[in-house]
């Protein structure tokens, strides 16, 4: 008996050896991404890989623990790794990443994996998708989800047969009644719900209405919260609310329903402010409004009584709760209807007052808001001539100058919309730069509709000098070529990059016309040479000689997560087929700079550097060079564990051969 046991268990060593003993940190972390592979060896080393067995094929299977219990499977593939779990990530998961890990563990202390039965119960999951109570987030945060290769899972799905509804039509009236019962004591909301139909079929409206006012004051006064990192929080629950809702609007009390909504709007609209999510509380509170929409369709209001409520309430949401008002509005509506809504809509806008205490900017898109309204109600109507007049007096009082110059373009008002251009551009310039940027644009389109070229390099030139960028320089050298005048416009706009010497319009050395707008003014003051731009200009055009030329004489500067390492990291990515030491030089200076902050992120962000050292001195021949540079910096780094187990993958080592 022993001497067989000892048999299975050299078997069993030597097949999973002969699968998994390759396998490296580096290609498990190709497999599943640094992150989950870092989150798959805490599992391990926390003990929560239980039941390791053997498929019959030389798989693993494994019961995985976390907020919830998971049934994991992961085979070798035609040498490539392939997982299924059943928990709801979509990818390679932390679990199949702990059981690759608790298998090398066991093999490396010369542990036997028994082998599985066919009938385990992990196979029925695994094949289902995963029981209800098996199921479950699994604490889940966003840093969980990084991208993976196509490969990784397959998830599999069976809905189960509805068989409870079979048995319960299978029971006497006396036996569903007991059931109910039970339901009720076992289930608050069960015995809330049989008293709403009770007090809706005693004719006790009143009653219910007054509890479910009751419950939204009472709800609306929690404000939301999730933590972003954790995933903890707590979420407002307003199924109660939408079910009383539901049952109210389905025995034919749509008009309590919708004034019921007026103050679930009010009363959300206060909650969502204070509310600290991801938009769940705002999410409870739209799937009731979109009841209230339905039951507002029903009411016994007129059709324009109906629209003017859904237009009154969009207006006073801020926060998206009332989804329902536009498809409510696009359904066919009588145009007296629309011409009544017009009116309502006018009257108020006429004595729409500008309220102290908000800021102008707030002012002006909310009565935009009312006017948006009041012109889609006009066109409703077919009252179409009273559009523009209206979006001129707008225009003039909100800013609102690309409505009208879009309300002018369409009634081919050809002149009226460069003169509105151009008012738009000098009144909103300073306050609203965007607004103005946006006639602008207007402006260079209708140059390029009438094919008129050099207006169009002018337009983009004048954008080019005072944002000087290779999206800029790019644009203006696209035009000024279409204008016959590329090479012209080339040399002069590298020489502003270098010296800031802007050229002069109706001189040899600037053969564009003027742009024909008022002049634009910079955010910011240019101090040439711009050094960054003239860099990306050179990688876009793929000339790495100019990339080094600029990047040598680049002032040195601090570098900082989102500008400087990813710019380096670009420059080195550009010069690497022609100068390959200095990218090696580069991407060295961001890992050692990395690694200097002691911090396990910055250790993952100099692995990625490495690895691209990595590469190119194997290229080229230098491997004894690079294994020498890491022996280098793991003795100078040594006392930092984390940053010598991240040289340990970049060396290529098993994990079987690693402590």
């Amino acid at each position: 008996m022993r001497k067989e046991n000892s048999r299975h268990k050299a078997q069993s060593k030597n097949s999973l050896a002969k699968r998994f003993k390759a396998l490296t940190w580096d290609e498990l972390q190709e497999w599943a991404g640094g992150i989950i592979v870092s989150r798959g060896q805490r599992y391990q080393r926390s003990g929560q890989v239980h039941g390791l067995a053997r498929t019959s094929n030389g798989g693993l299977v494994a019961w995985v623990l976390g907020s919830h219990r998971y049934a994991t499977r992961v085979e070798m593939e035609d040498g490539e790794l392939v997982a299924v779990c059943t928990c709801p990530y979509e990818g390679v998961c932390k679990h199949a990443v702990a059981v690759v890990i608790e298998c090398l563990e066991q093999v490396k202390r010369n542990r036997m994996i028994p082998t599985v039965s066919e009938q385990d119960q992990r196979f029925q999951l695994l094949e289902h998708d995963g029981d209800e109570e098996e199921w479950g987030e699994d604490g889940a945060t966003d840093e969980d989800l990084v991208p993976v290769p196509e490969r990784s899972m397959r998830k599999g799905g069976k809905a189960a047969p509805d068989a409870w509804l079979s048995f319960l039509e299978q029971q006497t009236h006396s036996q569903l009644l007991e059931f109910l019962e039970d339901l009720a004591q076992r289930h608050p909301d069960i015995r809330k719900f049989l008293e709403d139909r009770h007090n809706l079929s005693a004719g006790a409206v009143p009653k219910l209405v007054k509890s479910l006012r009751a419950e939204i004051a009472g709800l609306s006064q929690e404000s939301g919260w999730r933590n972003h990192w954790s995933g903890e929080g707590a979420i407002p629950d307003y199924s109660r609310v939408r079910n009383r809702l539901e049952v109210l609007l389905a025995q034919g009390h749509a008009d309590v329903v919708v004034e019921v909504g007026a103050q679930l709007l009010e009363a959300g609209t206060k909650q969502v402010e204070t509310s600290d999510d991801e938009g769940e509380t705002a999410e409870e509170i739209a799937s009731c409004m979109d009841i209230v929409f339905q039951a507002l369709r029903r009411s016994s209001r007129t059709s324009t009584e109906q629209m003017c409520w859904a237009v009154e309430a969009d207006l006073a949401d801020g926060y998206e709760l009332c989804r329902g008002a536009k498809p409510f509005l696009d359904r066919i509506h009588p145009i007296e209807a629309w011409n009544g809504l017009a009116e309502q809509l006018a009257r108020r806008l006429t004595k729409d007052r500008r309220n102290r205490d908000q800021d102008t900017f707030s002012e002006n898109f909310q009565r935009d808001r009312l006017s948006n309204w009041l012109i889609l109600a006009l066109e409703r109507a077919g009252r179409h001539a009273e559009i523009i007049p209206l979006c001129r007096q707008e225009a003039v009082k909100t800013g609102s100058y690309p409505r009208l110059v879009e309300h002018l373009t369409k009634a081919k008002q050809w002149k009226e919309v460069e003169v509105w251009i151009r008012k738009g551009i000098v009144a909103t310039e300073k306050q609203w730069p965007g607004i103005a940027a946006q006639l602008r644009t207007v402006f260079r389109e209708m140059r390029e509709r009438q094919q008129d070229w050099p207006a169009v390099a002018a337009l983009r030139a004048a954008e080019f000098f005072v944002e000087p960028s290779v999206q800029t320089f790019q644009a203006l050298e696209k035009a000024s070529q279409r204008a016959e005048v590329g090479a012209e416009v080339r040399a002069a706009a590298l020489q502003y990059l270098e010296t800031g010497t802007r050229p002069q319009p109706s001189t040899q050395l600037w053969p564009l016309p003027e742009s024909g707008l008022k002049p634009m003014t910079g955010r910011f003051p240019i101090r040439p040479p711009l050094s960054d731009v003239l860099i990306d200009i050179a990688i876009a055009e793929e000339r790495s000689d100019e990339v080094l030329r600029w990047y040598d004489r680049r002032k040195p500067r601090s570098r900082s997560w989102d500008s400087g390492w990813f710019a380096e990291d670009r420059i080195a990515e550009a010069v690497v087929a022609k100068y390959p030491e200095r990218a090696v030089a580069i991407w060295k200076q961001l890992a050692e700079a990395q690694i200097a902050l002691t911090k396990p992120k910055a250790y993952d962000a100099a692995a990625g550097y490495l690895r691209k050292v990595g590469r190119v001195m194997k290229q080229q021949g230098k491997g004894q060079d690079w294994q020498s540079y890491l022996v280098a910096l793991r003795q100078a780094n040594e006392r930092k564990r984390r940053f010598v187990d991240v040289l340990d993958i970049l060396a290529g080592r098993r994990i079987l051969d690693m402590k």
